[in-house]
């Protein structure tokens, strides 16, 4: 209970980081793991599929192969439905930009590029990510800040 006294509203953290916390971190350390907990939770919301959520119905990406069957640009509709699932599940970022990413080594290959600004201690920033989509149909983070 003592760590919710101290929740300050502006926490970057979610409410199970906030509620094991530790003492206070350094500006640097805060902002790794905000990014770093952006990033968890971005996995989680990403490999989730729409109607797997009784109390969110919307939340997660479509799986490509519905994708490809409503429309014959599906890297756009892919593109289109990440930016939307982040902008309505990951409320501590905004300006968020999708962008197809194809490799000319593997033109199969369904990777994205998403940026997006942070607001950090009244500072905005910018934070990026890649994504790829692996054999299993999950998306996988690497992180190119």
């Amino acid at each position: 209970m003592a760590a919710l006294l101290n929740w300050a509203r502006g926490s970057s953290a979610s409410l199970f980081e906030r509620i094991q916390g530790e003492g206070r971190p350094s500006s640097r350390s805060r902002l790794s793991g905000l990014i770093r907990s952006i990033q968890q939770h971005l996995n989680e919301v990403l490999n989730s599929r729409p109607g797997g959520c009784q109390s969110a119905i919307g939340l997660g990406v479509v799986d490509f192969n519905d994708a490809t069957a409503t429309t014959s640009d599906f890297r756009t509709s892919i593109e289109r439905a990440i930016k939307e699932c982040i902008e309505g599940f990951e409320p501590r970022i905004s300006a968020v930009t999708v962008e197809s990413l194809i490799s000319d080594a593997d033109p199969l290959l369904l990777s994205f590029h998403i940026s997006a600004c942070v607001d950090f201690d009244n500072i905005g920033d910018v934070v990026e990510f890649n994504i790829q989509l692996d054999n299993n149909r999950r998306y996988c983070f690497s992180q190119d800040v």
